[in-house]
């Protein structure tokens, strides 16, 4: 009888710990998810700050047409890696003064540092954004109907655990923005909206 008990103790034992391990293995896995959300929804806030940014350009639109600050093929990027453009100065973004290219590398060159994470900090490390976060914008040429500029605006960065990524040839997808980029196999992770800064001039 008492060799019967220690058997049912042992079973019982390896009962919990599988339920244990189970429930470890859930709670692994829920965060993961909670920092893929966290992340997804710092790269939407991010994309809309410099859609904001578009929609209100009107005046310089021409400076964020120009190849210095935005491509067709998603060549030219702000934010994190050695490829990034640094619109500062001396770590500081320079108002334009006015001048269209100047103030739209003025507001790239503040985009590019939200996107490295300068929004908050843990020691000298910059935390307020995605892992690898770069940003791009990329015309669409010609710009469809009468608009002005016709841009996707797209940020991309390094997701936690292997997924589904953007298709290759979406803005966000390996062959556009920030395409010489490898952040591991399954590991790009892209959010993307198209922005029409209308042409308002009354026609005659």
């Amino acid at each position: 009888m008492a060799g019967f008990t220690l058997i049912e103790v042992l079973v019982t034992i390896v009962v919990m710990l599988l339920g244990l391990l189970g429930v470890l293995g859930m709670q692994a896995r829920s965060a993961v998810v909670e920092f893929e959300s966290y992340q997804r929804g710092e790269a939407l806030a991010l994309v809309r700050e410099m859609e904001s940014r578009l929609t209100n350009s009107r005046s310089i639109v021409d400076g964020y047409l120009n190849a210095a600050v935005s491509s067709t093929d998603g060549s030219i990027y702000v934010g994190s890696g050695a490829g990034a453009q640094d619109f500062s100065v001396s770590a500081a973004c320079v108002p334009g003064g006015g001048v269209a290219l100047a103030e739209a590398k003025f507001e790239m060159c503040q985009w590019g540092q939200a996107l490295q994470g300068t929004a908050a900090q843990e020691g000298t490390t910059k935390v307020g954004a995605m892992i690898g976060a770069r940003g791009c914008l990329i015309r669409v040429v010609p710009a469809e109907g009468n608009a002005l500029a016709d841009i996707y605006v797209t940020v991309v960065w390094q997701g936690a655990s292997p997924g589904t990524e953007p298709d290759v040839d979406s803005p966000a997808g390996q062959n556009f923005c920030a395409k010489g980029v490898n952040f591991g196999t399954g590991l790009r992770r892209g959010v993307t909206v198209r922005v029409l800064v209308p042409n308002l001039t009354k026609e005659s």
